[in-house]
C-alpha cells in the first residue's frame, strides 16, 4: 500500500489563510529543514523582507523536489493562486 501524503497545514497570517502543502517535505537535505521550517523562518523575518522588497518586482525561484532537484524560474502567477496576490507586467 503506498504511503499517504501528509495533510496540508493552513496558517492564518494577518487576515489571510495560507495553505502549506507537503509541510514535511525536506527542502534543505544537509540540515534536514523542511518546507514548514522555511515557512516559520519567513514568518519570523517577514516584516523585514516586506520592508526591503516593498513595491519591487520579484521572480520566484522554486525547487519543487528540494535543493537537490531542478530549479524552476517562476515568472507567472500559477493557476489557483489566491486573488489577493498582486502582479505587475514589466516591459
Amino acid at each position: 500500500m503506498p504511503a499517504s501524503k501528509p495533510p496540508a497545514v493552513e496558517l492564518e497570517v494577518e487576515d489571510r489563510v495560507v495553505r502549506i502543502s507537503n509541510p514535511d517535505r525536506v527542502y534543505f537535505p544537509e540540515s534536514g529543514a523542511t518546507k514548514m521550517d522555511l515557512v516559520e523562518y519567513y514568518l519570523a523575518v517577514g516584516p523585514g523582507i516586506v520592508n526591503a522588497l516593498w513595491e519591487r518586482p520579484c521572480m520566484l525561484h522554486r525547487f519543487p523536489k528540494g535543493l537537490a532537484g531542478e530549479k524552476v524560474h517562476q515568472k507567472r502567477l500559477p493557476a489557483g493562486a489566491p486573488p489577493w496576490v498582486e502582479t505587475v507586467q514589466l516591459h
